[in-house]
């Protein structure tokens, strides 16, 4: 699955979040841009393999999958295991990706972008709101964002650490903002305990995607800012650095087979 959408549908994250809504045409995208978009998705069918690097708090880890990808006419179906995750169709303006989310469930959800595929730097893409609750013992947390992308340049090289990628680049900026909201059990605040938790508290996540002509994501580089260890979900990317309390990351990056 594209880290893009994965992330933004998480997705993002994945990184990011679980994600529900839709995504739809932006008003900053008028369909007229000098760079075609669909030429930055695989242009035949291939197996691609990465690397994930990951960091929460001050524990990394790394892991490993793999993407199975078929492209039929102007359909790429990418598929992780047996289980289709992506569909992109493109046609002479559109480009629509649907995304598969919980595809281990029986009745996965989907998330669909549509945009079109003629596109400038500049451009805002991948607009979604982004709502998710989940409960623990704590009590409830509802994470209320949106998020999109700006198609940020064009590069000939993207290097971090030891992976290396050159050719036709697109870099996309990508950024998540919006509120997480603590509800902490009242037995939990009557001990006096993670009084600070509770409440609506401000995130803002930015990220970078590298897309390559003809093979399409190759890196995400995803570095976080913590201010307060206490609340991993809330980041500050904002911060000054020397304000980060802890400074966990994901990076994806795409590795020949």
């Amino acid at each position: 699955m594209s880290k893009t959408n994965k992330y933004l549908s998480l997705a993002l994250a994945t990184v990011l979040f679980s994600a529900c809504g839709g995504g739809s045409k932006s008003s900053q995208n008028d369909g007229k841009g000098s760079i075609d978009f669909a030429k930055y998705f695989p242009s035949e069918s291939m197996s691609k393999a990465y690397i994930m690097r990951t960091r929460t708090l001050e524990t990394p880890k790394t892991t490993f999958r793999t993407e199975t990808i078929e492209v039929t006419g102007k359909t790429i179906t990418t598929r992780e295991k047996t289980k289709v995750i992506e569909e992109v169709n493109i046609s002479d303006k559109n480009i629509t990706i649907t995304t598969y989310t919980d595809i281990d469930s029986k009745h996965a959800k989907t998330l669909v972008h549509s945009m079109y595929r003629k596109i400038d730097i500049g451009d805002k893409i991948f607009p979604q709101k982004i709502n998710s609750t989940t409960t623990n013992s704590l009590g409830k947390i509802t994470q209320n964002s949106t998020a999109s992308c700006i198609v940020k340049s064009k590069e000939k090289k993207f290097e971090k650490g030891d992976y290396l990628y050159e050719g036709d680049l697109l870099k996309l900026e990508c950024v998540a903002k919006g509120k997480v909201i603590y509800e902490i059990k009242q037995d939990i605040l009557d001990a006096g305990v993670a009084n600070d938790l509770n409440g609506s508290h401000d995130t803002y996540d930015k990220w970078y995607v590298y897309y390559k002509k003809g093979l399409g994501e190759v890196a995400v580089i995803n570095d976080n800012c913590i201010t307060n260890v206490k609340t991993p979900l809330i980041v500050n990317d904002n911060a000054k650095a020397s304000e980060c309390k802890s400074k966990p990351y994901s990076y994806e990056f795409y590795v020949e087979q």
